[in-house]
C-alpha cells in the first residue's frame, strides 16, 4: 500500500516551482521537440512547426478552460484542451496550407508521450481520488480508505500507448506506401474523389486510432475514479462529463475511420 503525500511544489532558492505547472509545461515542451524532430522528417517548415505549436498550445488552454468553466470539473478539463487543441490545430493547418491528416498522425507519439509526462504532476500533487480498492498499490488516504491511483494510471496510459504506437508506425507506414503505389496506378480516381495532392488513404489513421484507443480508455478508467466529494468530476445523468466527451471523440473518430476505409 502507498502511503498518502502530496507535493505541491518545490524550492530552488528563491524560486518556488508548482509542481503541476512544471509537469504539464515540461510535457508540453518534450512533445514539441519531438514533434518538431519528426515534423523536419517529413519536410514540414521550422516556421510552420512553431505556428502551429503556439496555436495547438492556446487552443489546449482555452479548451480546458472553457470546459472547466462549463462543468467546474478538473478531470474535464484535459478533455477540454485536447479538443481545443485539435480546433486551433486544425484551423492554422488550413491557413496555413498544411495537409491535415498526414501532419496529425506526426502528432500522436508526442500527444503520448506529453500525456505520460504531464501526469506526474499529477500523481505528485495527488488531486484525482480514485475509488475504493483493496489492490497492493492503493493509496492510503487521510480518510483511512485505499483508493486507486489514478495519478499513476493515467501516465501510465501515456507511456503505454507511447509504446504502442512507436511499434504500430513502422506497420502504419508500410501500409502507406503501399496505398500511394496503388494511388499512383489510378491517379484519376483519386482526384475525383477529391483527395488532396501528396495525401494517401492511411493518412490520418494513426492519429484516428490513437483518439480511439485513448477515449476507450479514458472511459473505462473514469469507473475507478472517485464519483462523488469535492474531488469527483461533475456528472450527467449515469456517466461522468469526461465519459460523455471520451464518447463523442470515439464515435466521430471511428466513423471517420470507417469513412476512410471506405474511401
Amino acid at each position: 500500500m502507498i502511503p498518502y503525500f502530496v507535493i505541491n511544489q518545490i524550492s530552488l532558492g528563491p524560486v518556488k516551482l508548482y509542481i503541476w505547472g512544471l509537469f504539464a509545461g515540461l510535457g508540453f515542451s518534450v512533445g514539441y521537440l519531438l514533434f518538431y524532430y519528426l515534423a523536419r522528417k517529413e519536410n514540414l517548415a521550422p516556421k510552420k512547426i512553431a505556428g502551429l505549436a503556439v496555436a495547438i498550445f492556446f487552443g489546449a488552454i482555452s479548451g480546458a478552460w472553457v470546459l472547466a468553466r462549463l462543468t467546474a470539473g478538473g478531470g474535464a478539463a484535459f478533455m477540454g484542451g485536447l479538443i481545443g487543441a485539435i480546433l486551433f490545430g486544425w484551423a492554422y493547418m488550413e491557413k496555413a496550407k498544411i495537409p491535415f491528416w498526414k501532419t496529425a498522425d506526426l502528432f500522436v507519439l508526442p500527444m503520448a508521450l506529453g500525456i505520460g509526462i504531464g501526469r506526474i504532476g499529477c500523481i505528485l500533487i495527488n488531486d484525482h481520488q480514485g475509488a475504493p480498492t483493496n489492490l497492493p498499490w492503493g493509496i492510503l488516504w487521510p480518510d483511512g480508505i485505499s483508493r486507486h491511483p489514478m495519478g499513476i494510471y493515467e501516465s501510465l496510459v501515456g507511456f503505454g500507448l507511447l509504446a504502442v504506437f512507436w511499434f504500430l508506425q513502422k506497420k502504419i507506414k508500410n501500409m502507406s506506401l503501399r496505398a500511394e503505389r496503388s494511388n499512383s496506378v489510378d491517379a484519376a480516381v483519386s482526384r475525383d474523389r477529391h483527395a488532396p495532392a501528396g495525401l494517401t488513404m492511411t493518412d490520418g489513421l494513426f492519429f484516428l486510432l490513437f483518439l480511439i484507443s485513448y477515449s476507450a480508455i479514458r472511459f473505462f478508467l473514469e469507473f475507478i475514479r472517485v464519483s462523488s466529494g469535492p474531488l469527483a468530476d461533475p456528472r450527467w445523468g449515469i456517466l461522468s462529463v469526461s465519459q460523455w466527451i471520451a464518447v463523442v471523440i470515439f464515435s466521430i473518430s471511428l466513423l471517420l475511420l470507417i469513412y476512410k476505409k471506405k474511401c
